[in-house]
């Protein structure tokens, strides 16, 4: 047998394959390389194993093929259940040419066997039919006839009022003709994708392809020679005029050729890296600061989403507010208010009273980029009509902390591009930090907080409620010292490198 035919395939290898080949090749050959999964990539992928199983409600008695009872075994019975006249079958396995698929629905319809694809995401995307053209290619391939190819996925226009309804929470595409359409090309991507594998390490240089359309958990080892604060780290600086940079033989910002186009702030952010000057605009900053009046609040959300709704008046993948901390600045006084939801109920109501009362006497609420919390503000107030007037004279006393860094107001190097408060912080105020933490940023506390209704330790649950309450009262308090430096920056004294 030609050895490059031999190399075994699956579905998901097939599709690395298609967004780079050296991917593919370390997987098989260098899987020591492979960065795991964090926290957050393994929360995803639980969710679309949870939103698998439940999208099986949508045909109800079938028979599902366990992983446990090993490959070989799962297609005989796959073609057993076929032959018997099986109607549905969860996880049908099939091989042919080398390659490996599991189908997630395999259902008997009007017109012969229909074949399923499951996705938690929101809309069927372009990429999708990449999976459904292998799966499509080895079951045909393999003696069954497939009558039509269906991606199911989830409706974000659904919104959850009683027991879920399935028959809305999903949307299901049919993606046949877009299936059948790629087949014509698959054994010439699956002999390209052999060949490589029977050689040795391929010379891929690093590519858009590294990020699109997936994170390539290989990038930390073809990205080593990349050094911190390169070209790529040019804020709003599109990917391809990167990567021109890059093949021209450029990675370091100092060697950027002069004539090479760039804003105004991408240009103020390449100068600060290689001069070290500290770039403020005091005329800017007292303008902002005119705008902000005691008693001054500081106002900082964290939230969480799930693919399936779990409350009333909740959408898939809709930001639920489960948590604030507020720190409030009068006459020369910082008092310090917060808000923890309890595990498995909704949040909403509770937290929105709350803060409505703690918000009573602020003449101004500081945020830190305005766009989030008012999107959340004002999904509260479609999803509780009730409390709609409130929020909207909430809304209306916001500012927005984020603005002098976005505008590049203030700009030091160590913010490497970026107005994220994770940069800016330490900027300016180096002595106060998350590095102390049990949570130390907004995707631990979404997953530590969706974990408390998994504890029955009460000690435990209690020291991850106040970790929580630790790591958002210091985003506060770190909006807090910013604010405070942004005013001693307007002072005479302190003219350090002005424009």
């Amino acid at each position: 047998m030609n050895k490059a035919r031999s190399f075994y395939l699956s579905k998901s290898q097939f599709t690395r394959g298609l967004q780079c080949h050296k991917s593919l090749w370390l997987l098989k050959n260098r899987p020591e390389l492979r960065a795991e999964p964090d926290a957050s990539l393994q929360a995803r992928f639980d969710a679309g194993t949870e939103v698998g199983i439940l999208a099986q409600k949508l045909f109800p008695g079938g028979t599902a093929l366990e992983y446990s009872s090993g490959i070989s075994k799962n297609i005989i019975l796959t073609q057993e259940f076929i032959a018997a006249g099986t109607k549905t079958i969860y996880e049908a396995t099939f091989r042919h040419d080398n390659v490996l698929a599991m189908v997630d629905i395999l259902h008997k319809g009007p017109e012969g066997l229909e074949l399923y694809e499951v996705k938690s995401s929101t809309e069927t995307k372009e990429i999708f039919i990449n999976d459904t053209a292998i799966q499509y290619y080895v079951v045909a391939g393999s003696g069954t006839s497939i009558s039509k190819v269906f991606v199911v996925h989830l409706n974000n226009r659904y919104t959850r009022m009683g027991d879920l309804n399935l028959g809305k929470l999903f949307t299901i595409d049919d993606v046949t003709d877009l299936t059948l359409s790629r087949q014509a090309d698959i054994p010439r991507l699956l002999a390209d994708m052999r060949q490589t594998l029977a050689g040795d390490e391929p010379g891929i240089d690093i590519g858009p392809y590294c990020s699109e359309p997936y994170e390539c958990d290989f990038k930390q080892y073809c990205w080593q020679h990349i050094p911190e604060c390169s070209i790529f780290d040019i804020a709003n600086l599109r990917n391809n005029r990167k990567f021109a940079l890059y093949y021209g033989g450029i990675l370091h910002m100092e060697d950027i050729p002069p004539d090479f186009s760039m804003s105004d702030k991408m240009q103020l952010q390449v100068k600060a890296e290689l001069t070290g000057k500290a770039f403020i605009n005091s005329h800017k900053i007292r303008e902002f600061l005119a705008t902000v009046t005691e008693p001054l609040g500081f106002l900082d959300f964290e939230t969480f989403m799930e693919p399936v709704p779990s409350f009333d008046c909740q959408r898939p993948y809709q930001q639920i507010p489960f948590q604030y901390s507020l720190h409030i600045q009068a006459n020369g006084k910082l008092s310090h208010h917060e808000f923890l939801g309890q595990p498995d109920r909704d949040p909403r109501r509770p937290l929105i009273e709350k803060l409505l009362a703690d918000l009573r006497p602020c003449r101004t609420i500081l945020v830190y980029n305005q766009a989030f919390e008012v999107s959340r503000l004002q999904e509260i107030a479609r999803d509780f009509p009730e409390f709609a007037g409130d929020i909207e004279s909430l809304i209306a006393r916001i500012a927005d902390l984020m603005i002098p860094f976005r505008n590049r107001d203030f700009y030091v190097k160590e913010m490497c591009g970026s107005h994220s408060i994770k940069y800016v912080l330490p900027a300016l105020v180096p002595d106060l930090g998350y590095d102390n933490l049990a949570i130390a940023d907004g995707e631990m506390a979404m997953l530590a907080y969706a974990g408390l209704a998994k504890i029955d330790d009460a000690e435990e649950k209690e020291k991850i409620r106040q970790d929580l309450l630790a790591y958002c009262r210091l985003d506060t308090l770190a909006m807090v010292r910013i604010w405070q430096k942004l005013l001693s920056l307007t002072q005479p004294q302190q003219q350090l490198s002005l424009f």
